[in-house]
């Protein structure tokens, strides 16, 4: 058994939110409807969006207290320390201004999510990651990216309508 299928069966588990809350998905799951009001669904969107940034910024933090007895310098310990603080920064902003513009909510955490990928990219070439690591992380990044876009892209033509009416 490959010891990539948890890894890849989670992460597609953590997509369907993302998907779930784009404007078009939303309004077809009755479930969702019974649970959020149309107005509603974005913020819940932003808000998961911001959870799973933080949350990329903790692989860098965990990362960097496993290798504190390793051969990591000073230097490259604080480094990774740092980097695991940012994307939670980044999601705070994004949670912030949510309430006033959820179309920059989504342009923070779609550049975050985005950041993100990059800095693993990084590390990923010096081979701190596992093989099938990289791959996953790019096809959940874009699909995470892809459905901020269309809820953003949403709230810039939102006539005020939630889409339910035929």
């Amino acid at each position: 058994m490959s010891s990539a299928i948890a890894p890849h069966a989670l992460g597609v588990l953590g997509a369907v939110p993302f998907v779930a809350l784009t404007p078009d998905v939303s309004r077809r799951l009755p479930g969702l409807r019974a649970v959020f009001e149309p107005k509603t669904v974005a913020r819940a969107q932003i808000a998961y969006g911001a959870s799973v940034l933080s949350f990329l910024g903790g692989i860098h933090w965990g990362y960097a207290m496993n290798c504190q007895r390793a051969s990591m310098t000073p230097a490259q310990m604080a480094t990774r320390y740092a980097w695991g603080v940012a994307p939670s920064l980044l999601a705070w902003q994004a949670m912030a201004v949510t309430p006033t513009s959820e179309v920059a909510a989504c342009g923070t955490l779609i550049g975050g999510l985005a950041m993100a990928a990059g800095v693993d990219t990084l590390y990923a070439i010096g081979g701190g990651y596992p093989k099938w690591m990289m791959p996953t992380r790019y096809a959940l990044t874009a699909t995470a990216c892809a459905s901020l876009v269309a809820t953003a892209f949403r709230g810039v033509n939102d006539d005020g309508n939630d889409g339910s009416e035929a």
